[in-house]
């Protein structure tokens, strides 16, 4: 299974910064059964319009 940092580091070779990340999962949290990092929710959910 891939590290979070794997994931963080996918986020940010889009282009997300590690801030954009985190307000975007203030606004969309993983959901309670989700058993992963929030990194990769966000490497996963966050769509590109995301980071325009």
């Amino acid at each position: 299974m891939p590290s979070k940092c794997q994931y963080f580091y996918q986020l940010q070779w889009r282009g997300i910064s590690a801030a954009q990340a985190k307000q975007w999962l203030k606004q969309n949290p993983p959901p309670r059964n989700w058993k992963h990092s929030a990194w990769r929710w966000a490497s996963e959910n966050m769509t590109d319009e995301v980071t325009q």
